[in-house]
């Protein structure tokens, strides 16, 4: 089979969900595609570039067909959602996006997007880029968590119970209070918890824009 870009970005990934992110060398991507080392740098200058464009990859449907006749706070939560389902589709997805800087076409239309969509909530510009990035922080934050549990060989219980052991009723009282909360059972329902939270300040930041705009 030629060896064509779209091809190594692909091996690539699949390399990821095998090996992980700290195991994926260009040596071993070499070998998943039965090439020389020198083949791949051939379509990826370095590592670095190759992992931005896999990050980008990830992102590939986020934006897609997003409908226009919804309201701004349906589709927000669309977007963080669908964030979310992409950096969970493949292994160490949250730290492949976070760790790399790629303004390539795929995280571009993601952010215009949702900087659009927070626009019509009626946030000023700098109000929805930096509202878009708290979002996408919340997004990414949930996902590496969820990521690392799955990675636990016992699914998280020792780290539980670690966690149980170390609380004390005289100095911990709230955290033993939500003891049976502190490690979500329901992820899902965990990130829509916070998701919700990030909305509501949305909203209200949205709401008091036109009292800003007063004062200056």
């Amino acid at each position: 089979m030629r060896l064509t870009r779209d091809r190594v970005l692909a091996v690539a990934l699949d390399v990821l969900d095998d090996a992980g992110l700290d195991r994926l060398t260009m040596r071993r991507l070499s070998a998943a595609l039965g090439v020389e080392t020198g083949a791949t740098y051939w379509h990826f200058r370095s590592k670095q570039e190759l992992l931005e464009h896999m990050a980008d990859a990830l992102l590939a449907d986020v934006a897609i067909g997003l409908p226009d006749d919804r309201p701004w706070d349906e589709l927000v939560p669309t977007l963080a959602r669908r964030l979310r389902r992409a950096l969970l589709s493949r292994r160490d997805g949250a730290r492949l996006f976070s760790g790399r800087f790629f303004p390539l076409p795929n995280a571009l239309a993601y952010g215009e997007a949702l900087a659009g969509q927070l626009a019509r909530a009626g946030l000023d510009p700098r109000s929805a880029a930096w509202a878009g990035d708290t979002l996408t922080y919340y997004v990414v934050a949930h996902v590496t968590e969820e990521q690392l549990t799955t990675a636990l060989p016992d699914g998280g219980e020792a780290a539980r119970a670690r966690l149980d052991a170390g609380l004390d009723p005289q100095w911990h009282p709230h955290l033993v209070a939500a003891r049976s909360d502190l490690a979500a059972a329901d992820p899902d329902e965990h990130f829509e918890h916070g998701l919700a939270l990030v909305l509501a300040g949305i909203r209200e930041t949205a709401r008091q824009q036109p009292t800003r705009r007063a004062a200056r």
